[in-house]
């Protein structure tokens, strides 16, 4: 088990996310560095960074300009992970925040939706 959103845990995910054929194929002309943390603890953020729908590199997030950036608190983060609310909807509710292009984030919903619900997938200790 690792701590949520730590660097264990988003390798864990990495791990998850490159075992994922429907969300490979479904990026894979998808290339971002995509910037997590819970609302408040930016300075907790950790990165994933994807090429052509493969995770290639996970970790603590620094400095750069994140193409996409997604917050949540602790609670809503657990009720995206456990699957109790859906993307769109967290987003709809200003529930998950979020920052980067929403034209590129709704191109890609499907597998965005897939990525998140992923989350549950990690054994994780909240």
């Amino acid at each position: 088990m690792a701590k949520f959103l730590s660097e264990e845990w988003i390798n864990l995910y990495k791990e998850e996310w490159n075992k994922n054929e429907k969300l490979k194929e479904g990026l894979k002309n998808f290339s971002a560095s995509i910037k997590y943390y819970i609302e408040g603890k930016e300075n907790d953020a950790v990165h994933l960074i994807v090429e052509n729908g493969i995770a290639k590199e996970a970790g603590k997030a620094d400095n750069r300009k994140y193409d996409f950036e997604m917050w949540a608190t602790e609670k809503d983060w657990q009720t995206l992970a456990k699957g109790e609310m859906g993307p769109k909807a967290a987003m709809l509710t200003k529930k998950l925040k979020f920052k980067g292009s929403m034209i590129t984030a709704m191109k890609y919903m499907g597998p965005f939706e897939e990525s998140l619900k992923m989350m549950g997938k990690v054994p994780t200790e909240w």
